[in-house]
């Protein structure tokens, strides 16, 4: 009979006690009338535009199959400098619009030698199916709050 006791003792009131008072804090933090619930704990949603400070360079309207495609991305805004960069090309022979393929590059800083992206790399992509493709390139700053887009459409032929 003690084990019995020792057993309720040590096991069941931990979690009975847990229970009691995580429903407590709970009760009064929903209480409070300025409360926030933020179950996500990021700073807010990033706000995303499409704007002028960032531009494909190097893509041409019409590639072959064999054609590689090579573009750089100038972007004149310093807020960005040091984000992270993603390229992603999507094919519009379907509806929705499916990903051919994406490439991500990290930290691009671009400022102080007024770079191209991507820095210390090239980005270059060759399509094998003929078709008409969007490209689109997405610029995070490095607080991941703010990004800019821009897109682009070029058709791949035979």
């Amino acid at each position: 009979m003690a084990v019995q006791n020792t057993a309720l003792l040590v096991f069941l009131l931990p979690v009975v006690l847990s229970i009691l008072f995580g429903t407590l804090v709970l009760a009064d933090a929903l209480n409070q009338p300025d409360r926030e619930l933020n179950m996500w704990q990021f700073n807010g949603a990033r706000s995303s535009i499409y704007s002028d400070d960032i531009k494909i360079q190097n893509l041409l309207t019409n590639y072959s199959i064999s054609q590689s495609i090579d573009i750089e991305i100038q972007v004149s805004d310093p807020d960005f400098d040091c984000g992270d960069l993603y390229i992603t090309i999507f094919s519009l022979e379907s509806s929705p619009k499916e990903v051919f393929s994406q490439n991500g590059f990290f930290s691009q800083c671009f400022v102080r030698d007024n770079l191209t992206l991507p820095t210390e790399d090239v980005f270059s992509e060759k399509i094998d199916t003929k078709g008409k493709y969007e490209i689109e390139v997405e610029l995070i700053d490095k607080h991941h709050k703010k990004t800019i887009t821009t897109s682009s459409e070029f058709i791949v032929t035979k």
